[in-house]
C-alpha cells in the first residue's frame, strides 16, 4: 500500500464507523473498474439481491449510463463489497464482508501479493487447480466456481438465431471460415502483435478475419485495427458470442485463448518469450492445445492445418479445460451468489434471494 492509500485509508475507516453508528450503511455493493467488470458480473448480480453499483471513473459511469444502470460514486460505506478485482484496500475496513474473482480466467499471469487476496472473505476462481495453486502460495481465500463469464454460451442464452444476427453485423461471409485474431498487453513481450497488424489484411480474401485486443493496447494501435480494410475491429467488452462464431483463434498469451478452448476449437499461438509475468504451466499448456508459430509467414499454413483437422487437439483441450474450469456447464455465476449469500448470512448481513 502506497503513500497515498495510508492517508485516504483511516478517514475512510473513522466515517465508515460513524456512518455504521446511524445506521447508515450500504448492506452490499459492487465496486465497477471498468464495463468489462460488469459484463462479467452480470451473471452473477441476476441471482443476487438488489446492489448499488460504484462506478469509479468516467469511462465506467459512461457505460452504466448509455446500458441504463444506475450507479453511485465513492466514496461508499457498505457492510459488504464485490469486485472483479484484487483491490480490497479500497475498502479498508476489516468488517466489511469482501468479495473478489478473477478479472480474466485461470492463472495466465502470477499471483500478486497473498496478503491482497487474503484481504478477502472469498476470492472466487475458476478451478480446483487454482486453488491448490493458490494454497502452495499461502492464499487460503480462493473459492472454486467455474466461469461466470461464460455462462452464457451454456445456458441456451446465446441462441443459434442471435449468432446469425451477428453475422449479419460483423458483414461475414458464409462461404469463408471465420479467423479471429486477438493478444494480450504489451508487457514484458508478451503481446505479439506487431507480428500481424501489418499484414492481417493479407487473409482477407482467403478468410472472414475478426480482431481483438487487450483493453491497454496503445491507443495509436487499436486505430490502426479499426482502419483495417475488409476485417472486423470487435468493440464488444465482452466477446464471448464472438468466440462462438469463430472457426479459429490465434493469440499470443492472454486468457481469452482458454476461453475459446472451451468451446473445444482449434488454436494458434505466436510463441512469447519467457519472463518473470509467464508461468511455465501455461507455457507448457498453450504448446499443448494449440499450432504455434514464430512468424506471421507460418500463420496461413497453420490456419489451413487447423480448418483441415479441427480435432487433432482435441485431448489436450479437454484436459486443458479441466484444469482451467470447475465445470462448463452455465451455472458458475449461480454457484457464486450462492456462495455470497451464504457468506453474507454468516456474518449477519441482511439478504433477500431472488
Amino acid at each position: 500500500m502506497n503513500f497515498s492509500n495510508l492517508i485516504y485509508k483511516y478517514p475512510y475507516i473513522a466515517v465508515w464507523y460513524i456512518v455504521k453508528l446511524f445506521n447508515k450503511l450500504e448492506p452490499i455493493v459492487f465496486y465497477c473498474a471498468d464495463p468489462l467488470d460488469y459484463e462479467m458480473f452480470m451473471p452473477v448480480k441476476k441471482y443476487l439481491p438488489e446492489i448499488k453499483i460504484v462506478a469509479k471513473n468516467r469511462k465506467t459511469k459512461k457505460y452504466l449510463k448509455e446500458i441504463g444502470i444506475d450507479y453511485i460514486c465513492m466514496p461508499v460505506f457498505p457492510k459488504a463489497v464485490i469486485m472483479a478485482r484484487h483491490t480490497p484496500y479500497k475498502f479498508p475496513v476489516n468488517k466489511i464482508v469482501k468479495f473478489g474473482f478473477d478479472h480474466g480466467l485461470y492463472q495466465f499471469k502470477k499471483w500478486t501479493n497473498p496478503k491482497t487476496y487474503n484481504n478477502f472473505n472469498i476470492y472466487f476462481v475458476s478451478s480446483n487447480k487454482q486453488v491448490e495453486n493458490a494454497e502452495k502460495l499461502g492464499i487460503k481465500t480462493t473459492y472454486a466456481i467455474g466461469y461466470p463469464k461464460l455462462d452464457k454460451a451454456f445456458d441456451g442464452t446465446i441462441t443459434p438465431e442471435l449468432l446469425e444476427k451477428l453475422r449479419d453485423k460483423s458483414k461475414i461471409d458464409r462461404n469463408k471460415k471465420t479467423v479471429l485474431f486477438t493478444s494480450t498487453w504489451n508487457i514484458d513481450g508478451l503481446s505479439q502483435l506487431d507480428k500481424w497488424i501489418d499484414n492481417v489484411h493479407l487473409l482477407t480474401d482467403k478468410y472472414n478475419i475478426l480482431l481483438t485486443v487487450h483493453t491497454w493496447t496503445e491507443k495509436s494501435k487499436v486505430e490502426k485495427l479499426r482502419n483495417i480494410p475488409k476485417t472486423y475491429f470487435i468493440e464488444d467488452h465482452d466477446i464471448t458470442d464472438y468466440l462462438m462464431i469463430a472457426d479459429v483463434m490465434v493469440g499470443d498469451y492472454n486468457s481469452l485463448i482458454g476461453e475459446f478452448c472451451a468451446f473445444d476449437k482449434p488454436l494458434i499461438t505466436f510463441k512469447v518469450p519467457e519472463s518473470l509475468r509467464t508461468i511455465p504451466e501455461i507455457i507448457i499448456m498453450l504448446s499443448s492445445i494449440s499450432i504455434q508459430i514464430d512468424n506471421f509467414s507460418e500463420i496461413e499454413g497453420a490456419i489451413e492445418k487447423c480448418l483441415d483437422n479441427p480435432d487433432e487437439k482435441s485431448s489436450e483441450r479437454k484436459n486443458a479445460n479441466e484444469t482451467m474450469f470447475f465445470a462448463l456447464d452455465g451455472t458458475a455465476g449461480k454457484r457464486m451468489a450462492n456462495k455470497i449469500i451464504d457468506k453474507l448470512l454468516e456474518f449477519n448481513v441482511s439478504v433477500s434471494n431472488k
